[in-house]
């Protein structure tokens, strides 16, 4: 993690054993934790699925307690936020019960900012027909302002619609308030998952092109983090390293002007 020289590290899936030496390790070297839910996370099967809308509803229950246990954890590491996945992203999407399960897992997260003082941000994640453009997430922080959003280029861009993560960016804005940043193609993601972004991916290959999209996106949101989330497959640390200072300067240029 310190090849990137990391302000904030967020993380996901870690059991509550390992939470001590999170801490210390971020006391350390002077680094702020963000948590993605769940965090933690200790039940004895492998976290497969996450699915706050259901269709089951003890699915979506189990989702909730998730995240009550990742805000709880973060209100005590003084997280800088906590980011959940929103909504289920697993096909077929029913229609029965869906606006029931997003108004009670939503208005329970509102809840929980004001309890713990902790800022939630809801993630753009599935092609959900019901619930995945910038337009469905908009609606969704009008109705409620406490939350905020997390953009997930890669999410945005696998959605197949060109220009999504800008679209995203011009309608959220100011509700924007962390970036997952790394590159795919619909290609190649099955097999090669997050990759490293660099200047030499191109749209016409199937990538986002990252050197205009990160401007493009803090014209007009103001993010306080913005996470690499690359995969560690095949991931070369030399090229980590050098991706994280091309993006770090691009952000430092962005928010000069």
């Amino acid at each position: 993690m310190l090849v990137y020289n990391p302000e904030v590290i967020e993380f996901y899936n870690y059991p509550s054993s390992m939470l001590d030496r999170i801490r210390d390790f971020c006391d350390s070297h002077g680094i702020r934790p963000a948590l993605h839910t769940p965090t933690p996370y200790d039940e004895d099967e492998p976290l497969r699925r996450f699915a706050p809308t259901g269709p089951d509803a003890a699915e979506a229950k189990k989702a909730l307690r998730l995240v009550e246990r990742t805000v709880e954890t973060a209100a005590r590491f003084n997280a800088l936020h906590v980011v959940v996945h929103f909504p289920s992203p697993y096909p077929p999407y029913p229609e029965e019960g869906f606006q029931e399960f997003c108004s009670d897992f939503l208005g329970q997260l509102d809840s929980w900012v004001g309890e713990y003082g902790v800022p939630i941000l809801i993630e753009n994640l599935t092609p959900h027909p019901a619930l995945h453009s910038p337009q469905h997430y908009r609606d969704i922080l009008l109705s409620h302002p406490a939350l905020g959003f997390c953009l997930d280029f890669g999410h945005a861009h696998l959605l197949g619609e060109p220009g999504a993560p800008e679209k995203y960016a011009e309608l959220l804005g100011e509700s924007i308030q962390s970036m997952h940043i790394y590159n795919t193609s619909v290609e190649r993601n099955p097999t090669s998952g997050h990759e490293v972004g660099t200047p030499e991916q191109k749209a016409a290959d199937g990538f986002l092109e990252l050197g205009t999209l990160i401007p493009a996106v803090l014209r007009t949101a103001r993010p306080a983090a913005a996470i690499l989330e690359y995969s560690g497959r095949s991931m070369d640390l030399v090229e980590a390293e050098k991706s994280a200072r091309w993006i770090r300067n691009m952000i430092v240029k962005a928010r000069e002007n």
